[in-house]
């Protein structure tokens, strides 16, 4: 039998050509819509996602110095990839159908992966995918699932932040999710609004940490660990955050956390955890790694 030798390998470099541009500006049909509304979404005000074209550029730097990694891969086409392509189709045009927008954008992966499997096989799908897979940093999640996750984020942020400023003295309770100091100066009350839930800071630290892990010489284990600690560095640093204006409203009033103030503030603290980070990686680096397990 004649071995598999791909959909997209066609009898001379003209037709190969002529199959690969059809593909292409087929992808381009399909997910026009869905880039349209990450734009949007990149775009609009107080956005999850204001980091989101920098990590296209940030993945497509990852992947420029693995051409000699693909290259090596042996090419050795999968039919295994047929029904992860026909499944991430039909999600994409049932998104589309139904305007569910996060689905439509969301099928890229198994239509990427497909379209590697079938075409390159297992080899080079694996060189590709791991930079790949940071694009879930850059497809919004539905809307549903931001205001769940930003809720219990603003939630679990405030009684953290709660239980530190108490350890220093400071009286506040919550009331609805607003702080109430009944020893700072007259004003309004600290409102805890969800640009301060921290799921921001969540997705753009967990993009950092994804980069981070592809961008250094790192085990699978290692690179795992570099992005979850991103990922848990995030909540504790906007705890940290609130717990920050709070004190600053018990002292200074409620003109501190307002405008330039709350803002630098924000800046200041994305700064040091993002540091913190670095020593973290740093450690992940030079670290020596575990010796291999010898059998008795």
């Amino acid at each position: 039998m004649k071995p598999y030798s791909g959909p997209f390998r066609l009898p001379g470099p003209a037709a190969t050509a002529l199959g690969l541009s059809a593909l292409v500006l087929l992808l381009a049909a399909l997910y026009w819509p869905s880039a349209v509304w990450i734009n949007a979404a990149v775009r609009e005000t107080d956005s999850y996602y204001t980091h989101g074209w920098l990590l296209l550029a940030a993945i497509a730097l990852l992947l420029w110095p693995r051409r000699a990694a693909l290259t090596a891969a042996p090419v050795l086409p999968s039919r295994a990839g047929l029904p992860l392509l026909a499944a991430g189709l039909a999600l994409n045009l049932f998104g589309l159908a139904f305007r569910i927008n996060f689905l439509a954008a969301w099928s890229l992966f198994p239509v990427l992966a497909g379209l590697s499997l079938l075409n390159w096989g297992l080899g080079r799908t694996r060189v590709l995918f791991g930079p790949l897979l940071l694009l879930i940093f850059f497809i919004p999640l539905p809307g549903f699932a931001v205001i769940a996750l930003a809720f219990r984020l603003k939630v679990a942020s405030v009684r953290s932040a709660l239980l530190l400023v108490r350890l220093l003295g400071i009286e506040a309770w919550l009331s609805g999710f607003q702080v109430v100091l009944p020893a700072a100066p007259p004003g309004e009350p600290l409102a805890i609004g969800d640009p301060c839930a921290g799921l921001r800071s969540l997705i753009s630290f967990g993009a950092v940490g994804g980069v981070c892990a592809y961008l250094f010489p790192l085990s699978p284990l290692r690179r795992l660990a570099a992005v979850f600690a991103a990922l848990a560095l995030a909540p504790v640093a906007n705890a940290l955050r609130v717990a920050l204006l709070i004190v600053l409203r018990q002292l200074l009033g409620p003109s501190a956390v307002r405008g330039g103030y709350h803002i630098a503030l924000g800046v200041g603290v994305y700064a040091a955890s993002l540091l913190c980070y670095l020593r973290v990686l740093r450690w992940l680096i030079r670290s020596p790694a575990p010796p291999p397990s010898t059998s008795a």
